[in-house]
């Protein structure tokens, strides 16, 4: 079962998701798989390109934010959907973000589309560490 649900109500012509994680790389993995699940039916995308993204930010906010951008960035400037994706954090001085995306490029006869996102969005957006993980609030524009 994903760790991540879809949230009615919360904005209106938005998409609003929460997903959490028992660590930092749990919570990215199912943020980022909220936002590929819904501009994708991943069943339908082949594992045949991999893009790899590195961030780093001292707020793992911030980080998450601009994480998530990015599948938004490579979906418009590269045409890519992906199907999975393997992220690993480390905190030093900052947070270090890797990530591993599987996909290939959009292809309108073969690929299921669904949502068409524009940009994470500041409004209700929220990452917090809960007594089980993690846990965030994300609202995306459609």
């Amino acid at each position: 079962m994903p760790n991540y649900r879809f949230l009615e109500g919360i904005a209106v012509a938005d998409l609003a998701f929460e997903a959490t994680g028992k660590d930092l790389n749990d919570l990215f993995t199912n943020a980022a798989m909220a936002m590929l699940v819904s501009q994708v039916d991943v069943k339908t995308v082949a594992p045949k390109v991999t893009k790899k993204i590195v961030l780093e930010n001292e707020d793992v906010g911030q980080l998450l934010f601009d994480f998530l951008n990015e599948i938004i960035y490579l979906k418009d400037a590269e045409q890519l959907v992906f199907k999975d994706v393997k992220v690993a954090i480390v905190k030093n001085a900052v947070y270090k973000l890797s990530a591993s995306f599987r996909g290939e490029t959009i292809d309108p006869k073969k690929h299921k589309l669904g949502n068409d996102l524009k940009a994470v969005t500041m409004h209700k957006f929220k990452v917090e560490q809960t007594k089980t993980g993690w846990k965030c609030q994300v609202v995306v524009d459609i």
